[in-house]
């Protein structure tokens, strides 16, 4: 008896031994993806249209859509992904049948040793993926295994009972040298079951209660008219609280997701789908306009879960779609994508730089703390304004006025380091 635990308190050792073993060999100091790919206004107006093709939601469940995607589409999903979850990168190469993969991603809150490097090789065998070869930094992950260990998170992304644990939702993968096809079991679920298994429960947590402490400021007068910072400060000041025993950049991260969401008029109950209450219409405003808080909001949420450089392409891609309708081509547009992109960056870029936004929006801040003048801005262009003052996106003529709202908002006392 004593032999045996014996040996049942060393296996405990060993496991628990083995664990930074494999952390240690499974991350590393350096990516392998060392450049992050920069989404520039073409990058995302193609991905919209790609969105928009293959959008299975109106589909009835059970359907077997097909889509089509091409390699540098594919790319673009993928750095598009990894960069708003995980400030990471990804670079993917097809040939026939085979796709060759490497994807870097940052673990947050490790001060060393954080970031995690994955290579591989996905193979289309008669249809059916198959992961053949995978590394985890230093350490080799069999594929049969790894194949075994996709099949079962795909299957926990299906909401339907019958196929759970048993048949994969892929139907059908084909890959060639410049796209590849896949068929797969549609069930309406998907979306939100794949929502709620990439976000973890303290994401959820989060995400809960900022959303209802929006509902009962606003019950109480806050954030249902006038400036935007009086909700910011009372939003900031219940985030300082929290993050007396909580991380600050993600109680920052899940405000700016609830208020970005809320103001971009998206469907906030996709965040939160089990609250029977939501929060009133956005109405707020910067510079006594609701436009610069919407577009300083949604920036901000962007640059928060992901890349800055992903927010100031989607600010871009919204202006140049407004030559040719909608209210034109706004500089001052522009400049509150960027402030609030900027924003985002910094209150989500450290402990130290969450907890001092924490602290200065709670204490009470002016619109100018957090974004410059723009209202003198030159506005509403349609094409041929545009084309007539100014050329073309990136013309000096251009990059005069885009250098004169970085430096407003280099001049915003909040962004001095």
């Amino acid at each position: 008896m004593r032999a045996l635990i014996k040996l049942v308190i060393l296996l405990v050792l060993l496991g628990i031994l083995a664990v930074p073993a494999i952390a240690w060999f499974a991350l590393s100091e350096t990516s392998l993806v060392n450049q992050q790919v920069r989404l520039s206004h073409q990058d995302i107006a193609r991905a919209q249209a790609v969105l928009r093709r293959n959008d299975p939601r109106n589909l009835p469940a059970g359907a077997h859509p097909t889509i089509t995607i091409s390699s540098q589409d594919l790319n673009l999903a993928a750095n598009y992904l990894l960069q708003t979850l995980a400030r990471g990168g990804a670079r993917l190469q097809m040939s026939t049948d085979r796709v060759d993969f490497r994807a870097s991603a940052q673990i947050p809150y490790l001060p060393w040793r954080n970031v995690l490097n994955v290579e591989g090789t996905l193979q289309a065998r008669n249809g059916d993926p198959a992961i053949t070869r995978l590394r985890l930094g230093d350490l080799p992950i069999p594929g049969t295994l790894a194949t075994h260990a996709a099949k079962i998170l795909l299957t926990r992304f299906d909401p339907d009972p019958v196929s759970y644990h048993s048949v994969s939702p892929i139907k059908q993968l084909q890959v060639f040298p410049d796209h590849l096809q896949l068929t797969y079991r549609w069930h309406p679920g998907l979306i939100d079951q794949a929502r709620d298994t990439l976000l973890s429960t303290s994401d959820r947590d989060a995400l809960r209660f900022y959303h209802d402490q929006l509902v009962e400021l606003q019950d109480q007068g806050i954030g249902t008219g006038g400036s935007l910072t009086g909700l910011l400060q009372a939003m900031f000041a219940a985030a300082l609280e929290r993050s007396r025993s909580r991380d600050p950049v993600e109680e920052n991260t899940a405000l700016l997701t609830v208020l970005g969401t809320w103001s971009g008029r998206q469907n906030i109950s996709r965040l939160v789908p089990d609250r029977p209450r939501r929060p009133r219409p956005f109405r707020l405003k910067i510079e006594r306009r609701k436009d610069f808080a919407q577009h300083f909001l949604t920036s901000a949420a962007l640059a928060a879960r992901g890349d800055s450089s992903l927010s100031d392409a989607v600010g871009l891609f919204k202006e140049i779609s407004d030559t040719d309708r909608g209210s034109g081509f706004s500089f001052t547009d522009i400049a509150a994508d960027r402030a609030g992109s900027r924003f985002g960056e910094f209150a989500t870029r450290s402990t130290e730089h969450a907890r001092r936004v924490q602290q200065i929006l709670s204490a009470g801040i002016i619109e100018t703390d957090i974004m410059p003048p723009a209202r003198d801005l030159p506005e509403h262009m349609r094409t041929d304004a545009f084309r007539q003052r100014f050329n073309y996106v990136g013309s000096p003529q251009y990059q005069q006025v885009m250098d004169e709202i970085e430096k407003r908002i280099n001049n915003v006392g909040l962004y001095k380091d």
